[in-house]
This record gives C-alpha cells, structure tokens and sequence, in this order.
C-alpha cells in the first residue's frame, strides 16, 4: 500500500478535525458556559489547526493536540470576556439543563450543584483546567500533562489541590447549613 501523499494528508486532515469537533465543542463549552461563543471557539480552534497542521508532528494524538489548540481559543475567549458574566451564566446554563422528580429534591441538588459550580469557578485557575480535563472530561492525567504542556506530576497536584479546596469548601457549606 502507498504511503499517502502530503495533498492526500492535506485532504484527509479537515475529515479527521471533524470526527473531533463535538468533543471540542464540550471542552470550550466547559470553560466558556455559553454555547454561541463555545462555538466560536471550536470554529477558531479548527481554523488554527487547519493553518497549522504542518506543525502536528504525530508525536501526540490528533485528539490532544487539537484539545490543547481548543483549551487555548477557550482561554483565550475567557480573557476577553468578565470573570463575573461567565460565572453567571455558568450557573444559569446548569440550573436550566436540571430535571428533578420532586420540587424539594430540586430545591436541595440546584442549591449544592450551584454551590459546586461556583466554588470549582473559585479554584485558582490552573487548578480547575486540571480537575475539568481529568475529572469532567475523562482524561487520564498524561493526556491532561500533554494538553497541559506540564509534567504529570504538576497536574496530579493541581488535581489533588483542587479536590481537596472543593471538598473542604463543600463540607464547610452543607455544616453551615445543618447549623442553621
């Protein structure tokens, strides 16, 4: 079988993007909490990737590099947006997406799961990159190093940091509210 040539890679390269754009789409939408601009991001993403794809080595998978060109355009898009705003609707896209059986069960998990969701946006943010790519996103802490550009080690440790921040903090609220 013939090697495929560059104009042959070059053709197959936009198909094989495509296979990953809903997986993009998760992780800009993770980090931006608000679809319009989540795909504006993977749009910008599959931009980039396309005008770089002489720079994928296949040192990497196909599925990590474009996650870390998705991560950048994410990044890039929450610095230009308030911290403020993308905290709010965050909270707004996840109360909208619940359905609970009973109104009190709904009124006890969208308190905790709103908790939750503002305190992982309180994380430093190197922690909560790492805890969204191996906790929300299921991948394992080399492919987060990877993304990361970080040692595996460094990203086991904003893990473990970040757990530990979101336990202590969640533990202190649901005491509070068993005091009052």
């Amino acid at each position: 079988m013939d090697e495929p040539t560059v104009n042959q890679a070059s053709l197959a390269m936009p198909q094989q993007i495509g296979l990953h754009v809903p997986r993009m789409y998760r992780v800009a939408h993770r980090m931006l909490a608000d679809a319009d601009k989540a795909h504006d991001a993977v749009q910008e993403a599959c931009v980039k990737a396309l005008a770089s794809m002489g720079q994928f080595d296949a040192q990497a998978s196909l599925a990590t590099w474009l996650h870390r060109i998705t991560v950048n355009c994410a990044k890039d898009a929450v610095r230009s947006q308030g911290r403020k705003e993308r905290a709010h609707a965050t909270l707004q896209s996840q109360a909208a997406d619940r359905e609970l059986p009973s109104p009190a069960e709904a009124v006890e998990t969208k308190e905790l799961s709103d908790v939750a969701w503002t305190l992982l946006e309180k994380l430093p943010e190197d922690c909560r990159l790492a805890f969204a790519l191996t906790q929300l996103d299921g991948y394992s802490y080399d492919e987060a190093a990877e993304i990361e550009g970080q040692p595996r080690g460094t990203i086991a440790s904003r893990v473990f940091r970040a757990k530990k921040i979101l336990l202590e903090q969640m533990n202190a609220h649901i005491d509070g509210r068993a005091k009052s």
